[in-house]
């Protein structure tokens, strides 16, 4: 089992989303977030899609997160996560 990490820098501007989100929207991120982090806790190698780098890419509506796999400490390093959809385009898009 492969522990998840984000830092404050990278869920700063997610914040600034939910700050302003109404209750559905909350709703809806903190879902997606606990949705995520199962995904990412088991196999990560094998969830959302490669990119150049050696990261990868989940989209869990409204969140998407690009991620790097740390296998030698069973570490899921969460790089940028954003909200994405009808909900978030008046709000700030990229965190």
């Amino acid at each position: 089992m492969y522990c998840v990490y984000r830092d404050g820098k990278v869920m700063s501007p997610l914040r600034q989303v939910w700050e302003t989100a109404d209750e559905s929207l909350r709703n809806a991120i903190g879902a997606a977030l606990q949705r995520i982090d199962g995904e990412l806790q088991t196999d990560p190698h094998h969830k959302g899609e490669s990119r150049p780098g050696g990261t990868r890419i989940l989209f869990e509506s409204p969140l998407a997160v690009v991620f790097a796999v740390d296998e030698e400490r069973q570490l899921v390093r969460v790089l940028r996560v954003w909200a994405f959809g009808n909900g978030t385009r008046k709000r700030d898009r990229a965190a």
